[in-house]
Parts: C-alpha cells; sequence; structure tokens
C-alpha cells in the first residue's frame, strides 16, 4: 500500500497524550540544542534507511525511543540504563539533558531533564525549555507528575490490579505503549526485558489492558474470585495434609509397637484368620499383662520394706533420742567452755536440749525432768547472768573438760550401737527408691503401650475410611462452601464478561479493519479469555513465525485506533521501536502504517522507527532522518556508544 490519504487533522479530537517537539541538549548552557525533532499528532517516522556501507543501524533510533519515555517519566532512566551509562562516560555529553513540550490532557508542560542530576528534574506551564534549563522559571516538575496520573491513571475506573492488589501505576501503562525493543515481541504482554514492575507478572500485564480498554469497568467480582481460588488451593492442600496424615502417623505408631515389643517390622498388627499366628496386638496385650503382674509384685516388695523400715526406726528411736541429747549437751558444754554465749543459747532452744525437754520423763526414775535436781541444776548453771558466765568459765573450764570426757564416750558407745540400725536403714532406703523407679518405668512402659495400641486402631480407622476427624470434617465442610462460592463468582465473572461484550466487538472490529488492510490477512479478532491468556489478538488466515509478532503490532495499533472511543481509557499514544527488523516484510511494514496514515490521525500520536526507506506516500509523516554516512547524521551527532542491538 503505497497511496494513503491524508486526513485533515480534526481539532475536537486530541489524544489524552502526545509529544509535540524533542530537544536533545548538550549542557544546561547550551543556547542552541543539539537537535530539535518536531512531531505531530498522528503518524510520525524516524527513519534511518541504509546508506554507503551502512545498514542504518547504530545512529540512535533506539536512543530517542529511550529519551522519549524518559521525558514521560519512565523510571527504567533513573533505575539505570546503557544509554545513560554512556553519556555520563562521554566528555561532550555528560552534562547534557533532554527537554520536550509534552501535551497531557489538554494541558501543555514543557519537561527537562538532565541525564545526571535527578534532583534538577524540571517542568513548567509556562516556561521554554531555556527558562528551564537557566532554572528562570517555578518548578513544577511534581505538578507535571501528578498530571499525568490525573489524566492518564485516576481515570481508570480500577486503581488497583486484582489477585496482586498492585496499585497501577504510569509507567505500567507507557510500558504496554511503548515496548522496549529488546522484548523482542515474544508475548504480547512482554513490554520490557527487565520486566514492567508488576508483583503478579503472569496476570497482571493482561488486567492492566482490560482496564484501560473499558473491558474490566469493575474488578470487585474477579478479586473475590481469585481470593475464592487462593481459599480453594489452601483448603484442599490442608484437607490433603490432614487425610495423609493418619498414614503418616501410622507407620510412625507401627514403628514405635514394633521397637518397644522387638519384634520384626513385618509382622502384622492384627491376627489373619482363624488360626493363631503371632501378631503386634497378641503380643502386647501378653506384654501388658506381664507390666501388670510386674507392677503388683514392686507394690507388694514396696509394703515389706516400708514394714522393715518401720520396725528399724522403733528399735532405734530411744537410742537417737539419747544421742540427740549427748550431743546437744556436749555442744552446750564445749561453746560454754570456748565462751561463746551465743551458741550456748542457741543449743538451749534446740529440741534435743534438756531446758526443751523438762516436761518429759527421764529413763532411770521415771519422773519429770523438771523434779530432777541434777538437771535442775545444770540448767541454774547455764542460765545465770552474763558476767557470772564469764567468771564462772573461767573458773570451771578444767571441771567442763573432765566432765565432757564420760559424755563422749557414752556418745560414741551409743552411736556405736546405732550403726547397725543405720546400715540396715539405708539399705531398706536404697532397694525402696530402686522399686520407686522400676514401678515408674514399668508403669509408663505400660501406658505408652496402651497408647500406641489406641492411636494405631484410631489412625488405621480414619485411613481406611472407617471413621473420620472432626478436623477432616471440618475442613471438609468449609470446601465444599468455598467451591459453592468460587462457582457462583465464576457465573458472575462470566455475565459482567458478556456485559462487555459490544466493547469488545468494537475494539475486534478494530482490529478486524488493520487485519483486512493487510495482504493475504481476512480476520483479525480481540479474544481476551483465559484460552488465548499469551494471545490476545489474532489475525488470519497466514500462519509463520512472523505472524505473531504482527499480530501483536497490529493489536497495539488496534487499541491505538480505539483510543478515541469515550469508554477507551487508551492515553492515545504508542511508540514502536524499529518494527521492521522483526523480520516483518516491507511491503507489510508500510501496509500496516498506511492504514495507520489513512484514519483519522489527530485523535492519537504514533511514533515509529524504521531503517527502511519510505515510499514516496509516506514522505509527509517523517519527522527525523538519522544516517550513519557522518557523526552529523547521528542522533547526538556524535557516537556515544554502541547502539543496542537490532531485533532479529
Amino acid at each position: 500500500m503505497n497511496d494513503v490519504s491524508i486526513f485533515a487533522p480534526n481539532p475536537v479530537l486530541r489524544p489524552r497524550l502526545w509529544v509535540e517537539t524533542l530537544w536533545l541538549l548538550d549542557s544546561l548552557t547550551a543556547t542552541q540544542p543539539l537537535r530539535e525533532i518536531p512531531l505531530q499528532r498522528g503518524l510520525n517516522l524516524i527513519v534511518s534507511p541504509p546508506g554507503m556501507g551502512s545498514s542504518g543501524h547504530g545512529v540512535g533510533k533506539t536512543a530517542f525511543c529511550q529519551l522519549l519515555r524518559f521525558v514521560l517519566d519512565d523510571p527504567l532512566w533513573s533505575d539505570g540504563s546503557t544509554l545513560r551509562d554512556e553519556l555520563l562516560r562521554s566528555r561532550e555529553l555528560k552534562e547534557g539533558a533532554v527537554a520536550a513540550r509534552v501535551h497531557v490532557g489538554g494541558e501543555t508542560w514543557t519537561v527537562l531533564k538532565p541525564w545526571l542530576h535527578q534532583k534538577q528534574y524540571r517542568a513548567s506551564r509556562t516556561a521554554d525549555w531555556r527558562q528551564l534549563a537557566a532554572n528562570n522559571a517555578e518548578n513544577e516538575f511534581a505538578a507535571y507528575q501528578a498530571a499525568m496520573r490525573r489524566h492518564l491513571v485516576e481515570i481508570l475506573p480500577v486503581q488497583k490490579l486484582p489477585g496482586s492488589e498492585q496499585s497501577i501505576e504510569w509507567h505500567q501503562i507507557l510500558a504496554w505503549c511503548s515496548r522496549d525493543q529488546n522484548a523482542r515481541y515474544h508475548s504480547y504482554y512482554q513490554w520490557r526485558a527487565d520486566g514492567s514492575g508488576f508483583s503478579w507478572p503472569a496476570k497482571s500485564p493482561a488486567a492492566l489492558m482490560q482496564i484501560v480498554l473499558g473491558l474490566l469497568p469493575d474488578s470487585t467480582t474477579l478479586r473475590e474470585l481469585d481470593g475464592t481460588a487462593k481459599t480453594l488451593e489452601k483448603h484442599k492442600a490442608d484437607l490433603q495434609a490432614l487425610r495423609e496424615e493418619p498414614a503418616r502417623l501410622l507407620k510412625h505408631v507401627r514403628r514405635q509397637l514394633t521397637r518397644h515389643l522387638n519384634v520384626s517390622s513385618q509382622m502384622p498388627f492384627r491376627q489373619n484368620g482363624l488360626l493363631e499366628h503371632p501378631n503386634l496386638i497378641g503380643i502386647a496385650k501378653q506384654r501388658h499383662q506381664a507390666y501388670q503382674q510386674e507392677l503388683v509384685a514392686i507394690d507388694a516388695e514396696r509394703q515389706e520394706l516400708a514394714a522393715q523400715r518401720q520396725a528399724w526406726m522403733e528399735k532405734r528411736a530411744p537410742l537417737k533420742a539419747g544421742i540427740d541429747l549427748l550431743t546437744n549437751r556436749i555442744g552446750q558444754d564445749e561453746a560454754f567452755a570456748a565462751g561463746d554465749m551465743q551458741e550456748v543459747e542457741r543449743l538451749q532452744k534446740e529440741a534435743s536440749s534438756l531446758q526443751q525437754l523438762l516436761p518429759t520423763r527421764c529413763d532411770a526414775g521415771s519422773r519429770l525432768l523438771r523434779d530432777c535436781s541434777h538437771v535442775m541444776e545444770r540448767i541454774e548453771q547455764t542460765q545465770i547472768d552474763r558476767r557470772q558466765r564469764i567468771t564462772q568459765h573461767q573458773r570451771s573450764k578444767e571441771t567442763l573438760e573432765s566432765e565432757l570426757l564420760p559424755l563422749r564416750r557414752r556418745l560414741a558407745e551409743l552411736e556405736a550401737e546405732t550403726a547397725p540400725m543405720n546400715e540396715q536403714l539405708t539399705s531398706i532406703d536404697q532397694q525402696d527408691a530402686a522399686l520407686t523407679t522400676r514401678h515408674a518405668q514399668s508403669l509408663s512402659a505400660d501406658q505408652l503401650l496402651s497408647d500406641a495400641i489406641k492411636d494405631y486402631e484410631l489412625y488405621e480407622d480414619i485411613a481406611t475410611g472407617k471413621s473420620t476427624s472432626p478436623e477432616i470434617d471440618k475442613l471438609e465442610r468449609q470446601l465444599e462452601s468455598a467451591q459453592r462460592r468460587h462457582g457462583q463468582l465464576h457465573i458472575k465473572v462470566v455475565k459482567e464478561h458478556d456485559a462487555v461484550a459490544g466493547r469488545r466487538q468494537v475494539i475486534s472490529a478494530a482490529m478486524h479493519a488493520v487485519a483486512k488492510s493487510l495482504p493475504s490477512f481476512h480476520w483479525g479478532v480481540l479474544s481476551d479469555d483465559d484460552k488465548h491468556r499469551n494471545r490476545p489478538f489474532q489475525m488470519g488466515p497466514m500462519h509463520s513465525t512472523t505472524f505473531k509478532v504482527l499480530e501483536i503490532l497490529a493489536g497495539d495499533i488496534a487499541c491505538l485506533m480505539d483510543s478515541t472511543s469515550p469508554d477507551s481509557f487508551h492515553p492515545g499514544f504508542l511508540l514502536h521501536d524499529s518494527p521492521r527488523e522483526a523480520e516483518m516484510s516491507e511491503s507489510m511494514l508500510w501496509a500496516l502504517l498506511g492504514h495507520v496514515g489513512s484514519g483519522e490521525s489527530n485523535a492519537f500520536q504514533y511514533i515509529v522507527t524504521t531503517s527502511t526507506e519510505p515510499a514516496e506516500a509516506f514522505k509527509p509523516f517523517e519527522r527525523l532522518r538519522l544516517s550513519s554516512d557522518s557523526e552529523d547524521g547521528l542522533l547526538l551527532r556524535r557516537r556515544v556508544g554502541a547502539e543496542q542491538t537490532p531485533l532479529a
């Protein structure tokens, strides 16, 4: 198609976004730009045809696209790019900038962005690029960004992407409208080689396209459907885990039983048939009976030991009382002899002292100790005042020493007499402690055995389906409820999808018109269902390697042409970097561009870079001609690094 009818501009229809002029500056102090590139609404061609020994590549077409995206607030530049690095390494251009006159929602902005200093990004609705470069105008860059969001994002009926609940950003829409050449047109939804910033990249691009095209006016049902889908998956996983748990626990309990009973792991749990065969239940019952008998025997032994201990304690009691009394008396005398009155008073308060035993009877005369003159004299001697005690201590120290000798001899005799009794009691205590340990071990082993059998039978019934657990019952009810809700929401989504059938037909008609304008194609259609998730735009009946690439380009153009519809939220801006290099034939390229050029060109802006020489009919659309024959023909009039590899 070489004959292209150029329509007169319609001043009423305007795209939400279009760029009027792009300026490239070598510094902020420049009085003249390195290059001024005028653009118009409708079709714009940036061409670099092959020259003398040149293929038309490496002249700056991709750099032009990146710089244009840069002034439209694409974050890729600030995040880092090869072109930015090359410019910053250039001695002549490292202080440079890009400026543009941008129309956003009917407002005209002049934007200036140095590629070195992010803090010097500037924008104004009244000043020109020279005033911005000289910083002689109020900086409205934040207002420029807000205008982009207000006119291009906030107009959308849905502000968050279904599924991920990620807020829609302008740079995501821009990524769709200005595909990265390095994405190489692998998929309709692959817009940037490094991704487009989606937290859910598998589904979010398709959802964004539906929202922008007016195919998803309300995402509530879709969001609920996604939520129930996640709930279903969780319930299914939890239910599967609960159903598998009894079998796993059954194996665990069986290992416990076989290890506890010290039998083969191949032994059956129950008796099979009428014939008696070794089985875990039978052996466990025998072991349980043995444990019960052992516990009874241990209890009998402990009772016998308790009786023996009581007998020895009664036999030792009078001797121990005498030992305690003598020990206390000797202690008092020794403390008295040492002059330690505090120790004497402490010993007198002990239960085994004479003072504390006065209400009791003595063994010799069977009379109360307080009626014994010897005892009372001893007490009087230890209760005189402090001064008398010190004097008495000085006078009677030798007397006390002589009195202590028979007391110590008597104490030794009593201790020797009680030694065999103490040994007997110690032996009894040791035997009782051993029996207590045996009793605890047998009781624990028997309880473990009983619990293991109960657990095995419980898990066996659940695993074989004879019974079910409350947790499984509850989760099955929740799963059934979620499945019903999911089905209801799915029906609702289908109804909502059908409700925008008219809108889908309009876009399909735009795609059909694009297809009909191309050689050998007879139809085009939009299919945005799950079945065609990665191929929403289709044409036929041709089939080839370039067919998919052509469908992607044609789909973008159909959306661009449809942007004039009041039901579309498309910005009306489209940028394609060297689509011909995707092995598209020359005739197909000009047929595709001819369809755009013959339309209502005032309502959108389509910018295309190509290394193919335009036909004569397309000369009016040419905005910039680049060439590698000389440095002056390069985009920045000098080489700043290798141009990105073209599509192949």
